[in-house]
């Protein structure tokens, strides 16, 4: 009994809507809220500094990871089981159909009357399949194989399904700030983001990446035109050098890498301090999304007390995302105080305290996504497959056509049963049905049911 109900809530059209619409909100939401493999580690500290508590939320309830979350791999799950058993269902269906259609051929004797209701429906490339009854009951069926579209489409969306869920315990993904002249070594340590399915294992690349450089260009009116990264693979058996763009990622091995839209400039420093030790850093400042705008950011300086505020301009003018005229407003706090406040450029030192600072200089930095995603092969497959399935579906649809006689009226009638194209298919029986009175093989009206 509780097996029953089970099956039954599998394939509730209920259950079937109500999956559907929770899957549409749950990518609503991974579409809203930002993912941490869409955006930089800074986005997500400045949210969590503005608003802590919204902050948590969204994190425990894995609101900004959702296609990795543990609550969307469930629903994946259920959605798989229900559509696993609605196709079970809809093969027995035709396995039972097929048995009774291959019973029905064994068992029609032939066809006695005239050539001409023969010709009529082989034209049409109709089958006779049944004669039942001394003549009194015909039975023509056209592209049978449309029976099996809809098993055909399913079994495509539930391979989809089944390396989606592939996708979701074992995808690893990771991203990483890289500024022009770094390497990045491809290990899990070395990523600012990380972000891994509920079953899958640490992530390493498997070969090293080099930015070599930077490419940004702009509209008229300063929105993002073309976004560019030129990389040095260095891996066995060599070094391959690649372009790497937002519509155009780089395959290597199992990994894909992609450009995301986070970019910015580094800014590099040294500080000396009076016993000769000198500590060397670099910040990475997102771009501002206004060119007016200076680009911001605060971060401690390490191996020392200071707090670096910084408002960043790649030209002085304001009329440009490039480095072409850079200068840096810094603030410099040490225990909640400002122990310095002023502009700087690069090339320029400052004396903090007893300290001296080197604004050595500027570059780019690219923000990259490493992924591995295990099954996408077998999504692509199913794609295939399903729209396969769609084609005989609505270019094959399988139609089967009755003609009888009532012997005690002498009245012929014509019947017939179709999934698509019912009123095209009413019409093609009233050809049939015309084509037989016009022959003068019957005298008598047809009676027409579709």
């Amino acid at each position: 009994m509780v097996f029953q109900k089970i099956k039954r809530f599998l394939i509730s059209p209920r259950t079937v809507i109500s999956l559907i619409i929770i899957t549409l909100i749950a990518c609503v939401i991974g579409f809203l809220v930002p993912q941490i493999t869409d955006k930089s580690p800074s986005y997500f500290e400045l949210w969590k500094e503005k608003n802590i508590y919204t902050f948590r939320i969204v994190d425990r309830l894995q609101l900004n990871r959702v296609y990795t979350s543990v609550w969307f791999l469930s629903l994946v799950v259920l959605i798989t089981v229900s559509l696993g058993y609605s196709l079970c269902l809809q093969v027995k269906k035709n396995i039972r159909q097929g048995r009774e259609h291959k019973a029905r051929k064994k068992k029609h004797k032939p066809f006695s009357g005239p050539d001409r209701i023969m010709k009529i429906f082989k034209k049409r490339r109709y089958r006779l399949s049944g004669v039942y009854s001394d003549d009194q009951k015909l039975i023509f069926t056209k592209n049978s194989i449309g029976r099996w579209g809809g098993v055909i489409f399913h079994l495509g969306l539930l391979l989809v399904i089944i390396s989606a869920i592939a996708v979701l315990c074992f995808q690893k993904s990771g991203f990483v700030q890289l500024m022009e002249g770094d390497l990045f070594d491809g290990k899990e340590t070395g990523f600012l983001v990380k972000d891994r399915g509920v079953f899958a294992g640490e992530f390493n690349a498997g070969f090293k990446t080099h930015l070599s450089k930077l490419v940004h260009t702009y509209w008229d009116g300063g929105e993002l035109k073309f976004l560019e990264s030129s990389v040095r693979i260095i891996r066995e058996p060599g070094i391959t050098d690649k372009k790497i763009s937002v519509n155009d990622p780089l395959f290597i091995d199992d990994t894909n890498i992609y450009q995301s839209n986070n970019y910015g400039y580094t800014l590099s420093f040294i500080l000396k301090k009076p016993a000769g030790e000198e500590v060397l850093t670099h910040f990475n400042i997102d771009r501002a999304g206004d060119i007016k705008q200076p680009a911001t950011g605060k971060s401690d300086f390490p191996l020392s007390p200071y707090i670096f505020k910084m408002k960043f301009l790649p030209d002085v003018t304001g009329k440009s995302f490039y480095l072409t005229k850079p200068i840096l407003y810094l603030t410099v706090s040490e225990g909640g105080s400002v122990v310095f406040n002023g502009l700087i450029i690069p090339g320029n030192a400052v004396k903090i305290e007893e300290d001296i600072l080197y604004f050595t200089g500027v570059r780019y930095w690219s923000g990259l996504l490493f992924v591995n995603n295990p099954g996408m092969s077998g999504a692509y497959i199913g794609f295939i497959i399903g729209i396969f399935g769609i084609a005989v579906m609505f270019l094959l649809p399988y139609k089967e056509i009755h003609l009888t006689l009532d012997t005690d009226t002498g009245l012929y009638g014509i019947a017939g049963m179709t999934k698509r194209y019912g009123a095209i298919f009413k019409e093609e029986m009233d050809e049939i049905k015309t084509e037989i009175v016009t022959g003068g093989i019957f005298r008598k009206e047809f009676q027409t049911n579709g």
